[in-house]
């Protein structure tokens, strides 16, 4: 009875407007989301931190050689906005600026973005109120509208998503130091490769059952408010290129959480160590051919199982730059 006076074209009208409502706030979640699944830089918390002394400790920048091949550079990012990350210390631009060509984790072009918001999304029926329950959900709601997600959005999420957009900071997805440098390199007509797709970064989430997802959202919800914090400590480390201060950072949360051991697992297994193994697998026809300017998130980098330790298992030199 509500539309009772409205008549067919403002019925129209209310449903284009609610389309477009929902449609747009697909789109921004996508967009923080994207850089979040390539990063890890918060959601790392659910990795488990490696016992004694590990390979790759500190430095962001890695020259990687073979005998007969130019030089190539790997480089640590942290996928935020801030304007001291995208200052880049004089070592990296000479690099950047010598490449031949430029590798990152994963673009944000349209068919990315129109790739993750579909799969972020529940398609068969089901609900976030479903997966999660219903206190959980009652107390994301608020959150994520303040966010603004409104709550027939957040009732499509599929829990890995929400807990994605909670725990990514609040910045532009455009202005990160990842696309900046992408920008950088298409206007400098450099070849671009990437690394993974959105679905191979989405179906690294999706491998998870979902009871081990809602765990993960729940632990974030819980620790929201510690999230500005750690992001500056992560900030301070990644400046001072110190990668296993940024993996304790990044740790601490769960330390003392046995009742998410089994998720830390999985969650490193699927998130990190998987990741890596494919990563340095891609982006050898680069490293091959020599020049090549490789950017992956910084705890990418870190660790027995972190790409700069498989590369040095390939048969490649790396040398610290910065």
């Amino acid at each position: 009875m509500i539309f009772a006076g409205a008549g067919l074209p403002q019925l129209q009208d209310n449903a284009r407007i609610m389309h477009a409502t929902v449609a747009g706030a697909v789109r921004h979640a996508a967009r923080s989301a994207v850089w979040m699944l390539g990063g890890l830089c918060a959601v790392a918390a659910f990795a488990q931190a490696p016992a004694g002394r590990v390979p790759y400790e500190q430095g962001l920048l890695w020259r990687v050689e073979k005998p007969g091949i130019a030089a190539s550079h790997v480089f640590g990012t942290m996928h935020v906005d801030d304007p001291r990350v995208l200052a880049l210390p004089p070592p990296v631009r000479t690099a950047f600026d010598s490449a031949r060509s430029f590798t990152m984790e994963v673009s944000l072009d349209s068919a990315n973005l129109l790739t993750l918001a579909t799969r972020m999304l529940y398609n068969d029926g089901r609900t976030l109120e479903a997966a999660a329950g219903t206190d959980l959900y009652r107390k994301l709601v608020p959150v994520m509208e303040a966010r603004g997600m409104p709550e027939p959005v957040v009732r499509g999420f599929r829990p890995w998503a929400v807990m994605m957009i909670l725990a990514m900071p609040q910045q532009s997805s455009s202005e990160v130091l990842d696309f900046v440098l992408y920008k950088q390199a298409r206007a400098r007509g450099l070849p671009v490769s990437e690394l993974e797709s959105v679905d191979d970064q989405v179906g690294a989430f999706e491998g998870m059952p979902e009871n081990h997802q809602v765990l993960m959202l729940k632990h974030t919800l819980e620790t929201l408010s510690t999230l500005p914090r750690q992001t500056e400590r992560l900030l301070a480390a990644y400046l001072a290129r110190d990668l296993g201060a940024m993996w304790r950072v990044s740790e601490e949360s769960t330390r003392d959480r046995p009742d998410l051991k089994a998720t830390n697992e999985l969650f490193e297994r699927l998130l990190l160590t998987d990741r890596n193994r494919k990563m340095v697998d891609r982006m050898q026809p680069q490293l091959q051919r020599g020049g090549a300017f490789v950017a992956v998130g910084a705890l990418h980098l870190y660790g027995e199982r972190g790409v700069l330790r498989l590369l040095e298992t390939r048969g490649w030199t790396l040398t610290r730059v910065y």
